[in-house]
């Protein structure tokens, strides 16, 4: 079972389908390690978008219960 995250984030990219402001819930394989989840989320987000991790500006973040 996976561990679900709350994430808004900001995808600042030159390709216009993926350029914008999103939100969503997204469900990992295992739990973000703390002191580095908020990279470790932009560097998931921006592998789903075939983006670069720092294409990726989280906004905000939260585990689901």
């Amino acid at each position: 079972m996976g561990s679900k995250y709350y994430a808004h984030f900001i995808a600042d990219s030159h390709q216009d389908a993926q350029a914008g402001e999103w939100s969503g819930v997204v469900e990992l394989t295992r739990p973000l390690r703390l002191r580095a989840e908020e990279y470790e989320l932009s560097a998931v987000l921006a592998g789903r978008m075939e983006l670069d991790a720092e294409e990726i500006r989280i906004l905000d973040w939260s585990p689901l219960h």
